[in-house]
Order: structure tokens, then C-alpha cells, then sequence
């Protein structure tokens, strides 16, 4: 199975967050400090939300052994990564209800990174936002006709909220750093040449064989009629996954390139060539462009 684990995708998403938590702090007033709080730490739980949902979907092995799953789902769902999302989400959905100091250390945990957390800081976080999130409504409904209250702090200064937003950029900031020691070698790169490997065992079309990379960094096919000569020797079901991939890359060449009359039909496949058809209908899906003009390097 394709780890269709990107680390650029990662290092952007937190560059973006951080950006916006940047900003955040350099806007924030008393004035309005409360609800941009609450926004930077809406976005931060996001951002850790969706790297996880990320991280799990290229790397579902990681997924709690213990998750449960409907057998509806089975019954109703025509591809198995449909069923992969659903399981991913409820793995997301048993963390992300606990206190946010475990949901952060569930969030390190399942990618195996030494990051080490300042559990009271963190804790102490979460304590500010449940008091503007909750303790302000609450006053107002259940003790508005006595002269009991419950807040946290009434008015904590400005730089209190500056300074725990800042600690979300390091969180994400020491994050960065941790994976990309252990993940840097997985780029664009990496993933084209692992999906072409995994779909072509022939030597006959070794990847570097067929493409060649344009000078804008993007793929393009090294020599057509080589590819046509190549393609001639090759077996009925690799005929099929060919055409698949000229399809997203140029369609116009697969009547050149490939023999149309040599393609199976699907009842024919067997059972370890039908499961490259779906991993790749699966890819495309993610990676509609990587054949296609979508800058790799």
C-alpha cells in the first residue's frame, strides 16, 4: 500500500496557521481579545485536527485497534477508503472530546514524536477558553438572580492571551521540526515514483525509463515512441494501468501508445492486479495532477 504522506503538505499547513496565530497577536487588543483567542484556538485544534485526519489516511495502520465500526458501513460503502474515513474519523472523534492537553499528546503519540509539553501551560489554556466559552453564559442564566459567579479570571491582561496564542505557534513551531526529521524524505517525488513502481513490476518501464522531469520541475514522458516500443511487449492487465495514467497525463496518446485490443476485461483481472486498480482509482483521486503538470520538484 502507497503512504500518500506528503511532508510539504504538513510544513505548509502549519506555516499558514502560524501565519494567521502571527497575526492574531499583532491585532490583538483588549477589546478584543476574548473572541480572538477563542479563534486562535479554534485554529489550532483545527490545524492539529486535520494533520492527524492527514496522517492517518496515508498511514491507516495507525488507527486504534479498539475503534468499533458499524456493519452498515460495510454494507452501504463501494470502496474501502470510504470505510477508511469513517474509521479515521471516529479515531479523531475519541480524542478530540477529551481535555486538549491529551487531544495535543494523542496528536504526537500516533506519529511516534519526541515533543514534550508543558502539561500546566496547556492546561491552563484550556481553563481560559472554557471560562469565556462557558462561565459568560452561565452567569447570565443561572446566577442572574443571585450574587454568585464563575469565571476563571474576569479580565485577564492583554498579554495573557498573546502569550498563550504564542505558545500554539510553538507547539506547531517544535511540531515542524520534529517532522521533518522523521518525514522529510517523503515528497512528491518519493510518492510518483513508489504509486509507477507499485502499478509496474516490468523493468520495462522503470520509471526513470519513461519519465524525465521538465525543467520547471514538473513530469513529462521522456521519449513517446520508445514509450510506444516499450508498451508493446507489455502483459493485458499493464496495458490497463498504462492507460490510466496517459489518461491523466495526455489523453490523446493512448490510441498512439497503447493497443487498445490488448486491454482485459475487468472479470478477467485477477485478484492482485484488481487491487492495484482500486489503490489507483484511490490515488488519482487524491492526486489528480501528479501526471499531469503539477509541480514536483
Amino acid at each position: 500500500m502507497i503512504n500518500n504522506f506528503i511532508y510539504d503538505d504538513v510544513s505548509n499547513a502549519i506555516l499558514n496557521a502560524n501565519t494567521a496565530l502571527n497575526e492574531i497577536t499583532k491585532s490583538i487588543t483588549s477589546a478584543t481579545a476574548k473572541p480572538y483567542f477563542i479563534y486562535a484556538y479554534s485554529l489550532f485544534e483545527s490545524t492539529i485536527t486535520e494533520i492527524t485526519r492527514y496522517y492517518i489516511k496515508a498511514f491507516p495502520h495507525k488507527i486504534d485497534k479498539n475503534i468499533s465500526v458499524n456493519k452498515d458501513l460495510f454494507l452501504t460503502s463501494s470502496r474501502s477508503s470510504d470505510i477508511i474515513d469513517t474509521i479515521i474519523d471516529q479515531n479523531i472523534r475519541k480524542y478530540s472530546c477529551k481535555s486538549l492537553y491529551e487531544y495535543i499528546h494523542f496528536f504526537i503519540s500516533i506519529q511516534d514524536l519526541d515533543l514534550s509539553l508543558n502539561e500546566y501551560k496547556i492546561r491552563e489554556i484550556s481553563d481560559l477558553r472554557n471560562s469565556i466559552v462557558h462561565d459568560d453564559i452561565k452567569n447570565s442564566l443561572m446566577y442572574k438572580h443571585t450574587n454568585n459567579t464563575k469565571s476563571y479570571n474576569k479580565n485577564p491582561p492583554t498579554s495573557l492571551y498573546k502569550d498563550h496564542i504564542c505558545y500554539f505557534i510553538e507547539i506547531l513551531d517544535l511540531y515542524n521540526t520534529c517532522i521533518e526529521k522523521k518525514y522529510h524524505e517523503y515528497t512528491l517525488d518519493k510518492l510518483a515514483r513508489s504509486i509507477w513502481k507499485n502499478t509496474f513490476s516490468t523493468p520495462l518501464l522503470s520509471f526513470d525509463a519513461v519519465w524525465e522531469y521538465h525543467s520547471e520541475g514538473y513530469l513529462t514522458i521522456r521519449d513517446i515512441n520508445d514509450l510506444k516500443s516499450r508498451a508493446a511487449s507489455l502483459s493485458k492487465s499493464e496495458h490497463l494501468f498504462l492507460a490510466i495514467f496517459l489518461q491523466q497525463y495526455n489523453n490523446d496518446l493512448n490510441s498512439y501508445i497503447n493497443n487498445f485490443n490488448q486491454i482485459p476485461s475487468l472479470v478477467s483481472i485477477d485478484t492482485h492486479n484488481k487491487a492495484k486498480l482500486v489503490e489507483l482509482i484511490d490515488f488519482f483521486d487524491s492526486f489528480p495532477l501528479l501526471f499531469n503538470g503539477e509541480r514536483i520538484r
